[in-house]
């Protein structure tokens, strides 16, 4: 089930303003990543591990990226936690109606890779209220299992992405529903969060580095 929609409880927490602040946020870590991996700079890493220190260091700099998004104002209804997966972490973005994790693929239609956590997020949506077709839930802060689980997939081995999409299966990680345009191709950027200034913003992102994080949890 690969529709395209856009959910109105979803509309209403990721805004296009959110989905610029995504943009950006992504765009920040992919220079973070490869300014801290320069083989010019240091040249001992050129090594076949090359690939994967790139990818811990991804997963690293795009939930730090996020989680300054968030400290700094550049959201607008949204708050960061961590949640520890048994000494891993993972940065939760949550909202009224959602809650956000980010994974790293090299292709859309890619699968990401399984872990515990992604399995009990796609049996919360499973059941989920706004994903079964009860919208328009009323009160304050909504219960984990009221809230749609997505997950914020990005990267592209040949062009650059990046979807909000729900999970929903627990046993098939495959079946998504797509909740939001290609994020990466919308016009505006906001000015630029990173902590250091490494190089200009770079919009196209088709030089960037691709390999599969082997390392990502959440």
């Amino acid at each position: 089930m690969k529709s395209e929609f856009f959910l109105t409880e979803v509309r209403q927490d990721w805004t296009e303003h959110n989905l610029v602040a995504l943009q950006s946020a992504i765009i920040e870590a992919e220079r973070a990543t490869l300014a801290r991996s320069d083989i010019e700079q240091d040249p001992l890493l050129v090594t076949p591990n090359l690939p994967n220190y790139r990818g811990v260091l991804r997963w690293v700099m795009v939930q730090k990226q996020l989680e300054l998004a968030v400290l700094r104002g550049r959201f607008e209804g949204i708050t960061a936690s961590w949640v520890d997966l048994a000494g891993a972490h993972v940065l939760e973005l949550r909202a009224h109606h959602t809650i956000v994790t980010p994974c790293h693929l090299l292709d859309p239609d890619d699968v990401p890779r399984e872990t515990k956590y992604r399995k009990s997020r796609r049996v919360v949506n499973q059941v989920c209220p706004l994903l079964t077709g009860f919208e328009g839930l009323e009160g304050g802060s909504l219960p984990d299992e009221e809230l749609i689980q997505i997950l914020l997939v990005h990267g592209g081995k040949k062009s650059t992405f990046a979807y909000l999409r729900a999970y929903i299966d627990p046993d098939d990680p495959a079946i998504y529903r797509q909740l939001s345009m290609n994020i990466m191709l919308m016009p505006v950027l906001l000015p630029s969060i990173d902590v250091e200034p490494v190089a200009e913003p770079v919009i196209n992102l088709k030089t960037a580095v691709t390999e599969q994080d082997i390392h990502e949890v959440g």
